[in-house]
């Protein structure tokens, strides 16, 4: 939760927009470690632009595969 232009180009969502929508998020990797087989699991921070959850945090666990580069 954040405000719009943290997420896309401010024309892109409005009052209107149906969401909940998919967005990208900034962030850098902290940490990697093995998970199953190939998958990858790594520790991100949002810290860089100041995103994070309502209850403040700003780091996330997610598989390496969905990141983007």
């Amino acid at each position: 939760m954040d405000k719009i232009p943290v997420f896309v180009a401010m024309d892109e969502l409005g009052p209107d927009s149906p969401y909940p929508v998919e967005v990208t998020v900034a962030c850098r990797v902290t940490e990697g470690h093995g998970l199953l087989e190939n998958d990858e699991v790594v520790t991100v921070s949002t810290s860089p632009h100041g995103v994070m959850t309502p209850d403040g945090r700003e780091e996330f666990s997610v598989r390496r595969d969905q990141l983007i580069s």
